[in-house]
């Protein structure tokens, strides 16, 4: 991993720590980092916290074609979708389906992981980049 995707995964757990608060829920150090990816520029539940965190990753990693052909490495993805699984599991679900499952379903199908890296060859979104590693789902 080299220095850029490291940096930017420090600074999301700088502002977006991998504990749980006293009431057992996520919190944000500073929101103003991340309410610009969440419904109505607030996150009010911890799904949607996780959710702005991702998508603020996928945006410093890939959000453009100057960023994609400096870190052309579909493997940056891995280390995103396993820092999502990390986070989705510190809390358990209710049900029988996997947090991973459930987030893709309910987020990653989402208009936001669907809006299109201009300049880039082989993905047109967020989506195709994790598409490519589905097996993350299983």
């Amino acid at each position: 991993m080299n220095d850029y995707v490291c940096r930017r995964f420090l600074l999301v757990r700088n502002w977006f720590p991998d504990q749980l608060n006293s009431e057992g829920k996520y919190y944000f150090n500073g929101d103003e980092n991340f309410n610009k990816y969440c419904s109505n520029q607030k996150c009010d539940s911890d799904l949607e916290k996780i959710n702005a965190a991702c998508l603020l990753l996928f945006n410093e990693l890939f959000g453009s074609s100057d960023l994609f052909k400096y870190h052309n490495n579909i493997n940056i993805v891995d280390y995103i979708m396993i820092w999502l699984s990390y986070m989705l599991n510190l809390k358990k679900n209710q049900d029988e389906t996997s947090n991973l499952q459930y987030f893709y379903t309910t987020y990653i199908n989402n208009d936001k992981y669907k809006n299109i890296i201009t300049g880039v060859t082989g993905y047109t979104n967020y989506k195709d980049l994790i598409d490519q590693k589905k097996y993350f789902l299983d």
